[in-house]
C-alpha cells in the first residue's frame, strides 16, 4: 500500500467514519463499548500511564472528538522500559510541548484495523511525521514496536496497544535532556558547543551515565575544544541499532577513531582507543538517530 492510498483511505475514513465503526469486522474488532478512545484508555488498567500522561499534556479532550482516529497506545510495561526517570521529566509541567509532541505521534487520522495495515506501509501521524509499519509471521510491529492488542474498538476510532513508547517523535538531544541520568551529558554537550552537531542526520550516540563522569573526577577536561574531542568520539555517524551491532565491528567515531563492538552473553561493549565500556541500556530512538547508554567515558 503506498503513501498516497493511505492518505485516500485516512480522507475517506473521515468522511465515513459513522459507517466504518459500524461495519467493522466481528472477528478482528473487539466488540463497541460506545466508549471514546480516551474513555476507552480509562477503563484499560494497563494503559494508566498514558492516560495520566494524556491528562498533563491537555490531549485527553482531544481524542474524545469525532475523528476517527486511529490510536498506538503504549502499555505501563512499555512506559516502564524507558530509561529511569524519563517518565517523570515527561510530566513535569515544563516538558508539556514535548509530552504532546510524543502523544501526538501516536495518532494516526482515520481508522485503521490490523487487516488493513501492511509491510512497508507509511502512516501520517498528527505530528506528521511518518511510522513505518512492518508485518511478519502475523505479528504487527509499528517503528519496530509490537502491537500486543490489536483492534480495540472506539466509537471515534480504534486503538491498538503497542509494548513501547515511539521516541522517535523527539531528538536525541531532547531524549537526553528528558533522562535524568545523562543531565552531566547534557551539560557537557552544550559547554562544548556541540547542540547543533547533534541535531545532524542518523546519529548514534553512546551516552555515558552521570556516575561514568563521576567516576572521571577532575579528568573530565574543563576546555571546550578538548571536552568537544571526548564527546564526538561517543558519537557514529551513522544510525546504529543494536539489531544492526555484530561482534568485532568497527564504527568510526565524529572524533576519527574506531570503536570496537564487543558482543557475549555478557552483554555489549564499545571499546575505544583507551579504555572499554558497557553498554546498559539499548535503542532510545530518536528522530535523527539512536541513543545506547554505556557506563563509562570513552577516552581518546
Amino acid at each position: 500500500m503506498t503513501l498516497n492510498t493511505i492518505g485516500r483511505r485516512s480522507a475517506a475514513a473521515l468522511l465515513l467514519s459513522s459507517a466504518l465503526v459500524a461495519c467493522g469486522d466481528d472477528d478482528t474488532l473487539i466488540e463497541p463499548t460506545g466508549r471514546t478512545i480516551t474513555e476507552t484508555a480509562i477503563n484499560t488498567p494497563q494503559l494508566s500511564t498514558l492516560v495520566a500522561a494524556l491528562e498533563t499534556a491537555d490531549l485527553a479532550v482531544a481524542l474524545e472528538a469525532t475523528g476517527p482516529f486511529t490510536v498506538f497506545a503504549p502499555v505501563n510495561d512499555g512506559f516502564d522500559a524507558l530509561p529511569d526517570g524519563v517518565v517523570n521529566s515527561l510530566l513535569e509541567t515544563d516538558n508539556r510541548d514535548e509530552l504532546q509532541t510524543l502523544l501526538r505521534y501516536h495518532v494516526v487520522p482515520g481508522l485503521f484495523t490490523a487487516d488493513e495495515l501492511n509491510d512497508g506501509d507509511e502512516l501520517i501521524t498528527l505530528t506528521g511525521e511518518r511510522l513505518q509499519v512492518a508485518v511478519s509471521n502475523g505479528t504487527v510491529t509499528v517503528d519496530g514496536v509490537p502491537v500486543l492488542t490489536a483492534d480495540v474498538e472506539a466509537s471515534n476510532g480504534v486503538v491498538h496497544l503497542i509494548d513501547g513508547v515511539l521516541t522517535e517523535a523527539l531528538d536525541i538531544v531532547t531524549l537526553a535532556s528528558l533522562t535524568p541520568d545523562l543531565s552531566t551529558l547534557v551539560g557537557a554537550v552544550q559547554s562544548a558547543g556541540l547542540v547543533t552537531a547533534l541535531g545532524g542526520d542518523n546519529l548514534t550516540v553512546f551516552a555515558p551515565l552521570n556516575s561514568a563522569f563521576e567516576a572521571l573526577g577532575d579528568a573530565v577536561p574543563t576546555d571546550p575544544a578538548v571536552l568537544a574531542q571526548v564527546l564526538q568520539l561517543h558519537v557514529v555517524g551513522a544510525r546504529a541499532p543494536s539489531s544492526s551491532l555484530s561482534d568485532g565491528q568497527d564504527v568510526t567515531s565524529l572524533l576519527g577513531p574506531s570503536l570496537r563492538v564487543g558482543l557475549s552473553s555478557g552483554g555489549v561493549t564499545i571499546t575505544g582507543p583507551n579504555n572499554t565500556v558497557n553498554v546498559v541500556i539499548t535503542d532510545v530512538n530518536g528522530s535523527n538517530g539512536v541513543i545506547h547508554v554505556i557506563d563509562g567515558v570513552l577516552l581518546p
